[in-house]
């Protein structure tokens, strides 16, 4: 949603995957593929970049709910570098792994963004897929926000990619996936693939400007979901983070059909289970 004021495109670039548009209205600026119209892929306030207007990727924050781990990070996909960002500034001494196919976009986000590289906050130019195919670290969280103005590229929805991330992993690591622009049946078959690839996975929601799912796939059971609100409510006492329990708004726990890809073995499981609303969320 938009402040207001007319849309003004300040900076226009093609780029190998179309043409990257910056538009601002009135504080707030935006990111956008292939049209100045397009969806908007991230967004920041001027008077503010550390603000996070998008309650995705602060609901994204919230897959540190189910981990103890805060030493590494990797973000697939940069946008306007929102994430990223937050996460160098709320934890010190995570070190955060960013991977971007678009040497345009990184680009734009260093010039536009604020977006600041250092010892903790590395941005590689590569495809997601081939980068986490490789030999690597290991991380406590892996974000997966690949997009273009048509949706998540085609591989980048496929089970060995997220088998490889699986993979790249640490002990006790959570995958968390952004999932936006499907339809009822392409989002089931995106959560069954993506909860195929993990021992256990959730689903959050935020609040209803936006309707991104964030998939949280787990090397450990899910937790129960009192125990997540709870553990959820620490984490935003850890990170000075309040925005953080107003932003999640659902919990469901997702279940999967294992087939012979990893087990060699099927068992049929009910798609969703429980979930409900925090009754003490709401989105500010």
């Amino acid at each position: 949603m938009g402040s207001g004021t007319k849309p003004e495109v300040i900076h226009e670039a093609p780029s190998p995957f179309g043409t990257v548009f910056v538009v601002d209205e009135g504080d707030e600026r935006s990111l956008r593929f292939d049209s100045p119209h397009g969806s908007r892929q991230s967004v920041f306030l001027k008077s503010d970049p550390l603000a996070v207007p998008l309650s995705y990727v602060r609901v994204a924050m919230a897959g540190l709910a189910f981990t103890q781990g805060r030493s590494r990070v990797l973000v697939v996909g940069l946008g306007g570098g929102t994430f990223p960002m937050l996460l160098h500034q709320l934890l010190p001494r995570v070190v955060v792994d960013v991977v971007e196919i678009n040497p345009v976009v990184v680009e734009i986000a260093r010039r536009f963004f604020s977006l600041r590289g250092n010892s903790r906050l590395r941005i590689a130019v590569e495809d997601g897929a081939r980068f986490l195919g490789q030999e690597g670290p290991h991380y406590d969280l892996i974000f997966l926000d690949a997009f273009s103005e048509h949706g998540t590229p085609g591989h980048l929805k496929e089970f060995p990619f997220f088998e490889a991330a699986r993979r790249r992993l640490a002990p006790g690591g959570v995958g968390v996936l952004n999932i936006a622009f499907e339809e009822p049946r392409g989002l089931a078959e995106r959560i069954e693939t993506f909860a195929r690839a993990f021992e256990d996975c959730a689903l959050l929601r935020g609040s209803s400007e936006s309707n991104n799912t964030l998939g949280v796939g787990t090397l450990e059971p899910v937790p129960p979901e009192p125990l997540f609100w709870q553990q959820l409510k620490q984490l935003s006492r850890e990170l000075g983070f309040p925005a953080l329990t107003r932003s999640v708004v659902s919990f469901e726990r997702a279940t999967r059909r294992e087939t012979s890809t990893r087990e060699g073995h099927e068992r049929a499981f009910p798609l969703l289970t429980g979930g409900r609303e925090d009754p003490s969320s709401s989105d500010p």
